[in-house]
């Protein structure tokens, strides 16, 4: 068999792998996605959700005064880095979160559905 031929069958084996992994690909990023979600229901959405209701997402507004939304899940600039950090160490009047009330998994879940999450979701 010819090197480009062998090449090829490679290329064309690597594409069948990867095509029969897709579906499972895609149900494990919307399971994380989902508990993600969870995470932020549970433990966030208290303070964070919109409305006036809410005294996080009024802290936040107040914070950056029109140059930014006080609405957690409107901010693109989030990274999961910078959620782990806030959520462990806290900020302002917000409360740490201890691995006993958000696991480093849900914590991992949490940043991972606020970096993915759009407004349309």
């Amino acid at each position: 068999m010819s090197s480009a031929a062998l090449k090829w069958r490679r290329f064309a084996g690597l594409c069948a792998l990867l095509c029969a992994a897709m579906p499972l690909l895609a149900q494990e990023t919307a399971d994380e996605y989902a508990a993600g979600r969870a995470v932020y229901t549970r433990w966030c959405a208290p303070c964070h959700a919109a409305g006036v209701s809410h005294p996080g997402t009024n802290a936040l507004t107040v914070k950056y005064a029109g140059v930014k939304s006080g609405v957690l899940l409107e901010w693109r600039d989030l990274t999961p880095e910078y959620v782990a950090g806030i959520v462990r160490g806290g900020i302002a009047v917000m409360p740490p979160f201890r691995k006993v009330e958000i696991s480093d998994a849900q914590l991992e879940a949490l940043a991972r559905f606020l970096v993915q999450h759009t407004p349309a979701q």
